[in-house]
């Protein structure tokens, strides 16, 4: 019993640490300085976006759009970024403004048509891949300022990564706004039980709404930093960015049906991904090995997410034996 309650509370930290443990004695340059820096630089903007998906899926909802949110978000500052005489800082503005906009789309969609967010986010991810390829003419942008490159591409000290620290920081105030503000306690109750945070008056839809534009200002600032490391803005930057975002959540423990989830454990789960990634790239191993890789562990953590909730309702009944 202690066993079983040590591992569903620390098993992605033990999976994280055999996963090291296993590509460090099969490949030789795994446990570098260079390639451990490089885990984390290519890894923060999927920690950031998914952050963003984790905010929308603990209020019970989920977006299919993030890829196509990132190439809009992307395509548009690489297009005023082609403008000498627009200042960085307004365009980084503008792409969080953008993201905010895009956010607030997708949840008033989803109220207003009363539909699943899955729906609506579908219809609306072919509506921001629609327009990106539109403003774009199928065209990628480059040759961007160094002052907007740095965000992806600088490193502090020498050492410490821009991207990196952008990464941290995002952590942070999402850990804040869900476990220490009222807003956060609002959205795991609405995730939770939409009908009961309704009847003890909060603003569902409002609540709905926010968690959607919170979310996209998320994704905005992963689609920024992305776009400044790789120095391009396409609409496809980030186009297998949705299946990482959702495995993440799903593996770290957000439920699909809300209410549940922390933030940490979908930051490990990141960056498990990323590791098991890099690890199978330095093993020689295709793209398609790594595609099997992933789409098993998705499976996998699905059916342990099915596991847990069962786990939990047998664990209420026998409780509910015992006080009777």
């Amino acid at each position: 019993m202690v066993v079983k309650k040590i591992i569903n509370k620390f098993y992605l930290p033990i999976i994280l640490v055999l996963a090291i443990i296993f590509f460090a004695i099969t490949t030789d340059a795994f446990f570098s300085v260079h390639n451990l820096t490089n885990i984390f630089v290519q890894n923060s903007y999927l920690v950031v976006a998914t952050m963003g998906i984790a905010i929308v899926m603990i209020a019970g909802g989920a977006d299919l759009s993030v890829s196509w949110q990132m190439g809009l978000v992307s395509v548009i500052c690489g297009m005023l970024l082609q403008n000498n005489a627009i200042p960085v800082p307004l365009i980084i503005f503008i792409g969080i403004l953008l993201g905010g906009s895009l956010g607030l789309f997708n949840g008033l969609i989803t109220i207003k048509l009363k539909v699943h967010p899955m729906v609506a986010t579908l219809a609306t991810m072919t509506i921001f891949q629609g327009i990106a390829y539109v403003l774009c003419g199928g065209s990628t942008f480059f040759n961007f300022p160094d002052s907007f490159k740095a965000i992806g591409q600088k490193y502090l000290f020498g050492w410490l990564p821009m991207s990196v620290i952008i990464m941290f920081v995002m952590y942070a105030i999402a850990y804040v706004i869900l476990k220490k503000m009222y807003f956060g306690r609002h959205i795991y109750s609405l995730g939770g039980n939409e009908e009961a945070a309704r009847m003890a008056g909060l603003n569902t839809k409002f609540i709905r709404v926010a968690s959607f534009v919170l979310s996209g200002v998320f994704i905005a600032i992963a689609a920024m930093v992305l776009t400044a490391r790789t120095g391009t803005a396409s609409p496809g930057i980030a186009s297998d960015a949705v299946f990482i975002c959702i495995s993440a959540c799903v593996l770290g423990g957000i439920s699909f049906n809300g209410g549940e989830g922390n933030i940490t454990n979908m930051f490990i789960s990141v960056m498990l991904l990323g590791i098991i990634s890099n690890g199978m790239q330095l093993m020689g191993l295709s793209i398609y090995s790594q595609y099997i890789m992933k789409g098993t562990i998705l499976a996998l953590a699905i059916a342990f997410d099915n596991y847990q909730k069962k786990s939990h309702q047998i664990e209420l009944a026998n409780q509910a034996k015992t006080a009777r």
